[in-house]
């Protein structure tokens, strides 16, 4: 459900107004009134901060993982000077990186040269002796070019020849007359220079990066609370912002919205300072924010439906709602009792050791525990078939129900076939009923009328189907006639309330063939749980049988240990792999229903904003 709220305006003289602000925050329970959409520079600059702090931390927390490092000494005192700290470790690493990736290109290119001394190579010049440095193909090569030149090969690199040619000094300009030969510089450096450049910087680049994990284990503290002290510096910065200015400046007004529950609290808090505020009961128009309050069981579904939207605050919380239905739609897709019994006891496992995690655990072993249900139902656990097992509860119905014609297995797959159409026809209704309850609180109930007439006319027909099938009563009985005329009217002429009859009529007809149409597409969306299902359990019967092929009882005994170790292999790897596709298309397509055909037949909105409010950060 949605907590009621009232809306509180405060009007405090200027020079108490900062007291009163830090007063506001010890409180904790006033969500203030966004009137300033557009943050100021200041508020701006303070996000980019929090933002960047955030990333920080991120990327820390990565270096934790790194367990042999030598920790440094730390200045722990002041998040902000640790964060400069960071920052230019950063810009020193950057810098580092990119003289790395330099001199790693010029170790390349000198690594076919090897050594040489750029000082004994400038006295061979003094001395009228030139060196030319060449490189061609190694199959262009010609052994000839020795006999008509004075060549030395350095050395052969890729495929490359790097050869150096020795001239005169009355040579020096004569062409080189070698096809597919180029002439190229000598590198700057030598290569053990290159390499012992490089290994300083990797040297430094090393103690950098373990600055920084010291700094993961020893500062993250600190950085967390440096970014509740950004988020505080936000909160009143934008407190301040969303003040009006009254009377001349001389006095402060701010307004804002609290939970009727945590009223009383605040009033008290007011009344010690004397401060004057109006109340108010908030109005869905004035768009307060949203606090959803919930039972233990519904609360584990809140995080599923805020994956679409908050409700707005006129508007019905469809999570206590959407629960039951969701949690009967994952069981039906995965369908597979052993798959269910492992999510029970993963989470159990999992939940008494850490407690903290108690709220997502709680929720996977109540879908574990729907799963465990429509698979022995459906008589699946790891792929195996129950029905077709000796099992006494399974054999006994197979006998009762099944046939040659007709096997159990069969009949089973069109009674969850059915069932998902049930299912689907009782959310869409479902949905349909909460939308006139919507419509009745937000309007009037006369603007309820049309949705109230499809629903139950659909009832309706659906029961004289069912009769008339029994042979009970005919179809178009009279009974059923004079119902279904008054849900026409309801339908046709009531739909939108204040207009002319004509134009009701005329709107009627739109919205029985919208409704007749998309109400048929909806409807058949819900196979997909049935579909989904069987994929989980034909696969699983895949994969046993592909691992049962594996064991050869006539084989060696070496042979059969292999095969028993394959058989099991597949078995692990393969269920591994149909947990992995089923619970994926078991989360996603309960929500797709969920979020699509339900809530457009509920006629939810959403649109809202959470209950933030202006409290001391940390708590």
């Amino acid at each position: 459900m949605i907590v009621p709220m009232l809306k509180y305006s405060f009007l405090v003289y200027h020079a108490e107004y900062d007291a009163f602000l830090e007063h506001l925050k010890n409180l904790g329970v006033l969500h203030i009134q966004q009137k300033q959409h557009e943050p100021t520079p200041e508020i701006q600059d303070l996000y980019r901060k929090h933002s960047d702090l955030l990333r920080t931390i991120k990327l820390l927390q990565a270096h934790q993982n790194v367990k042999d490092f030598m920790a440094s000494d730390i200045d722990l005192t002041d998040g902000e000077l640790l964060l400069g700290r960071i920052r230019d470790i950063e810009a020193r690493m950057e810098q580092k990186m990119q003289q790395t990736a330099l001199l790693e290109k010029e170790e390349k290119l000198a690594s076919p040269w090897g050594e040489f001394s750029h000082q004994l190579i400038q006295r061979l010049s003094d001395e009228g002796v030139n060196l030319r440095y060449l490189i061609c193909p190694v199959r262009k090569f010609q052994s000839d070019w020795e006999k008509d030149n004075c060549l030395e090969v350095i050395s052969d690199t890729e495929g490359y020849r790097y050869f150096v040619r020795i001239e005169r000094g009355d040579e020096v300009n004569q062409s080189l007359d070698m096809e597919g030969v180029d002439e190229i510089k000598l590198p700057g450096k030598p290569l053990s220079v290159l390499q012992n450049d490089l290994s300083d910087i990797r040297t430094e680049v090393a103690k950098l990066n373990n600055e920084l994990t010291s700094i993961a284990f020893k500062g993250v503290p600190l950085l967390e609370r440096y970014a509740e002290k950004l988020r505080s510096q936000i909160a009143d910065a934008d407190a301040i912002h969303q003040t009006s200015h009254e009377v001349e400046g001389s006095l402060r007004l701010v307004e804002g919205w609290v939970p009727e529950s945590k009223a009383e609290a605040l009033e008290q808090g007011m009344e010690q300072m004397g401060v004057v505020y109006l109340k108010s009961i908030s109005k869905p128009e004035e768009h307060p924010p949203v606090l959803l309050k919930n039972n233990r069981f519904t609360k584990l579904f809140e995080m599923i439906s805020n994956l679409y939207s908050l409700p707005n605050y006129g508007e019905l919380d469809l999570t206590p709602f959407l629960a039951p239905f969701y949690l009967l739609f994952f069981g039906f897709c995965f369908s597979d009792a052993g798959y269910g019994l492992l999510f029970v006891a993963v989470a159990t496992f999992f939940k008494l050791k850490k407690p903290k995690s108690t709220s997502i655990l709680s929720l996977i072993q109540l879908l574990g525990a729907s799963t465990m249900f429509f698979g022995l139902l459906g008589g699946t656990f790891f792929g195996i078939e129950l029905y077709k097992t000796n099992l006494p509860f399974y054999s006994s119905i197979a006998q009762a129900y099944g046939t040659v014609e007709n096997p159990i297995d069969k009949i089973i797959q069109d009674i969850m076939f059915k069932a998902s159409l049930g299912l689907g026809l009782i959310q869409i209704l479902f949905g349909m009923f909460l939308r006139a309850v919507k419509t009745t609180r937000q309007l009037g109930f006369k603007y309820a009328i049309s949705t109230l007439s499809w629903a139950l006319i659909i009832i309706a027909s659906g029961i004289n189907y069912l009769l008339s099938l029994k042979g009970i009563i005919a179809f178009a009985n009279p009974v059923y006639l004079v119902f279904a005329a008054i849900f026409a009217i309801g339908i046709f002429f009531m739909n939108s309330p204040g207009k002319s009859l004509l134009m009701n009529f005329g709107t009627g007809l739109w919205d029985a063939y919208n409704t007749l149409v998309g109400g048929i597409g909806d409807l058949l969306s819900y196979v997909r749980l049935f579909a989904l299902g069987l994929a989980s359990a034909i696969l699983g019967l895949v994969f046993n049988d592909l691992a049962l092929k594996l064991i050869m009882p006539e084989a060696s005994f070496g042979i059969q240990i292999v095969g028993i170790l394959l058989m099991l292999l597949v078995l692990v790897a393969g269920h591994a792999i149909n947990i992995f596709m089923s619970g994926l298309g078991s989360m996603v397509h309960p929500l797709r229903l969920t979020f699509v055909e339900f809530y457009k037949n509920a006629g939810f909105e959403g649109g809202g904003k959470p209950y933030n409010p202006f409290r001391k950060q940390g708590n």
